[in-house]
């Protein structure tokens, strides 16, 4: 694929951009709407046209802590084609739609570029997710207990942390920094560390949750990590009172991870514990998930976090999206892990794309995988005030992709990659961003550093190491063996899709 660097003009700072002033403001039909640019299942209002069907060109100009960013907005379900939205000094956004606010802010003037609510991975293993194997397991499993009692050279990868603690924060780190290059500003799954994205079992305003209880992960909620035992039948009492509930917190633990009765069993066995929690549950994988329980996961209100590529490489099955979906169930998505998974949830999505293009009749609209990848991991952990929508009293978690020329959201999405992301926002800092941007916007998270390694050919600025770890260190990491360069392009889907 060949890479397009976004066309970046910086305008005086005296000057006060208003491009939406300057153009015609009524909603256009449906039909023109659709003429115009493609929402895949999302509506479209016209703002202005000109915004679709070129490559991205940003500009840059005016002065104040606020910011006005302008593209093919999708906002609060909606896609408008020329439309902005206003980011206040503190991070939340003030208006979306047409037009807002123009004054003492900072506009981002992007023609040709997706203006998309950040990607919200809800289920990454970091400090495992340092290595990939040059091709997938030809092995295939039943459940994640026979795998995991094979040797690393049996099994066709290694699926260990490493033992050293610095090292292991620093690969943690660079996983973490190459999500939040590749769209990603929220992960469960990232431990303790506190880098690049929002780290969402954190309590911190910048790089955690924004407000309200930390979301809790579980990978062996049954504590059986050591035992490698199956469940044979239901949960006893006994089981389900060993089972520790984080019960003022939203609750993501692995459910369901294999194909055989026993994980089944697992399934019902976290429904039943589940039952005294008020606060939102969300069962990772689920891919043992029968017909007859999803009708629990709607009465229960139990999302369902996806994902298919680690699913199909490891067992050669995912979870019943057609059927959870069509009961209503709350889907999200995660990359799990790189020996098995994605490297970026924009492969993740792509991934989920083709299984429903080969598996189910295409039953998913682009729009539909874009809800998990962002409002539906909000809703997921309980932060659908907070994030993942782009709607007024959010914080400001924003990827611009440019759309390089095409005018339809499902076909930006098929080839988007780092090659393609042109920006991405934490709570309205600026986190990665074409460093001809730098001095020129309001608010960074801190410590940036021009990325030396000009991935796809662009120079970018990137923001929110940890002060003990300065990305020039962590380049040198040896452990981290990603070769970082090849998301520039999106990643092979063949083998997302039943065997």
């Amino acid at each position: 694929m060949k890479s397009l660097t976004p066309k970046l003009l910086i305008a005086g700072s005296g000057l006060l951009f208003s491009a939406c002033s300057q153009m015609p403001l009524a909603t256009s039909p449906v039909g023109e709407a659709n003429a115009t640019f493609d929402g895949a299942g999302y509506p479209v209002e016209v703002c202005d046209a000109s915004y679709a069907g070129v490559a991205s060109s940003c500009t840059l100009s005016g002065s104040g802590q606020a910011q006005r960013i302008k593209g093919v907005l999708i906002s609060g379900g909606k896609v408008y084609v020329g439309g902005e939205m206003r980011v206040e000094a503190d991070g939340h956004i003030s208006a979306a739609g047409c037009q807002v606010p123009a004054q003492d802010a900072v506009a981002i003037d992007c023609r040709g570029t997706v203006v998309s609510a950040g990607l919200m991975n809800l289920h990454e293993h970091i400090d495992y997710s340092y290595q990939q194997p040059a091709g997938a397991p030809t092995q295939r499993w039943t459940h994640r207990h026979d795998w995991r009692a094979l040797t690393a050279q049996a099994r066709g990868f290694e699926g260990d942390a490493p033992k050293d603690e610095n090292v292991r924060t620093e690969v943690s780190e660079l996983a973490m920094l190459r999500h939040q290059l590749t769209g990603s500003t929220a992960l469960s799954g990232a431990k303790d560390y506190k880098a690049y994205t929002r780290n969402l079992k954190l309590a911190d305003p910048v790089l955690g949750t924004p407000q309200g209880a930390t979301v809790q992960d579980s990978t062996f909620p049954l504590n059986d990590f050591k035992t490698n035992a199956q469940l044979s039948a239901p949960c006893t009492a006994e089981q389900l009172a060993g089972i520790k509930l984080p019960l003022p917190n939203p609750y993501v633990p692995h459910v369901g991870e294999g194909t055989t009765v026993g994980a089944r069993y697992e399934v019902d066995c976290l429904l039943d514990a589940v039952k005294p929690k008020t606060t939102p549950n969300a069962f990772i994988h689920g891919v043992a998930i029968s017909e007859a329980q999803i009708d629990r996961f709607v009465q229960q209100q139990v999302s369902v976090v996806l994902s298919p590529r680690s699913n199909f490489v490891l067992y050669g099955a995912t979870a019943p999206v057609a059927a959870l979906k069509a009961k209503g169930v709350n889907l999200a998505m995660g990359t799990d892990w790189s020996p098995s998974g994605s490297l970026t949830m924009l492969d993740e999505m792509r991934c989920m794309a083709n299984h429903s293009s080969k598996d189910l009749h295409d039953l998913l609209s682009w729009s539909d995988i874009h809800r998990m990848a962002t409002s539906g991991g909000a809703r997921a952990v309980g932060l659908q005030d907070k994030l993942g929508a782009l709607t007024v009293g959010q914080q400001a978690d924003v990827l611009l992709l440019d759309t390089q020329g095409a005018a339809s959201l499902g076909k930006v999405l098929e080839q988007a990659a780092l090659a393609q992301t042109v920006a991405v926002f934490v709570g309205g800092r600026a986190a990665s961003f074409p460093s001809a941007w730098a001095g020129k916007l309001p608010q960074t998270l801190p410590g940036c550093a021009v990325d030396p390694r000009d991935l796809c050919g662009q120079q970018r600025t990137i923001c929110g190491a940890d002060p003990a770890h300065p990305l020039t260190t962590l380049l040198k990491q040896a452990v981290y063996t990603i070769d970082d360069a090849k998301l520039c392009q999106p990643a092979a889907v063949s083998v997302c899709a039943l065997p």
